[in-house]
């Protein structure tokens, strides 16, 4: 693992509550802008043909980047495309829904964010039960309006957990910090102007 952009990541994480998800090329150009308010980037675009750019280039202005894997064009998440983002990308971290490339990309030694989607109970119960095999550096809970179970995953969750996904809001950022996030994601970039330490 990558120890000097995991601190980095930390401390931004502490600073910035904030974690921008991009879902356009020229949503990088806006990220950088905000930068002082964002800790990291989500990058969901791009294809394997330009996305180290992308990275290098936010990583160059200091911006941690958290690939998710299965939005990049072309890219199978194969051994190989996993390969190709652990040692050609060089991403932060990954993240994703599926266990299979979590344990890949942990046995590579890279910061891993696995996405949930809380659609019922059973997946609420499903997740704590696995929190005793959890290989994810942090969870990221979807959607953010889920304030009841957010708070007391954050209670019981031996990794911080990060939510977003219908959070169009300041308020709905602000009840997600809340209930115990670590930090909310979003690509309204309308939301990045703001310092979510002032909400």
């Amino acid at each position: 693992m990558n120890e000097p952009m995991k601190k980095m990541f930390q401390e931004r994480l502490e600073r910035h509550k904030l974690i921008a998800a991009i879902k356009e090329p020229k949503s990088i150009e806006r990220a950088i802008k905000y930068k002082r308010n964002i800790s990291a980037v989500i990058l969901m675009t791009g294809n394997i043909l330009n996305v180290k750019e992308y990275v290098d280039v936010l990583h160059k202005e200091g911006l941690p980047v958290i690939l998710h894997v299965e939005k990049i064009g072309g890219l199978q998440a194969d051994p190989y495309g996993i390969d190709f983002i652990t040692d050609y990308v060089k991403p932060f971290a990954i993240v994703t829904t599926k266990s299979s490339i979590i344990k890949r990309v942990k046995s590579k030694g890279m910061f891993v964010i696995q996405r949930v989607f809380l659609i019922d109970t059973e997946v609420y119960e499903h997740l704590l039960d696995s929190f005793e095999h959890l290989q994810a550096d942090i969870i990221e809970i979807m959607p953010s309006r889920a304030p009841d179970f957010l708070e007391k995953l954050s209670k019981v969750s031996p990794v911080p957990v990060i939510t977003g996904g219908l959070l169009t809001t300041s308020d709905h950022a602000k009840e997600a910090l809340e209930r115990g996030a670590a930090a909310v994601t979003t690509s309204n970039s309308k939301l990045w102007k703001l310092d979510f330490n002032q909400l």
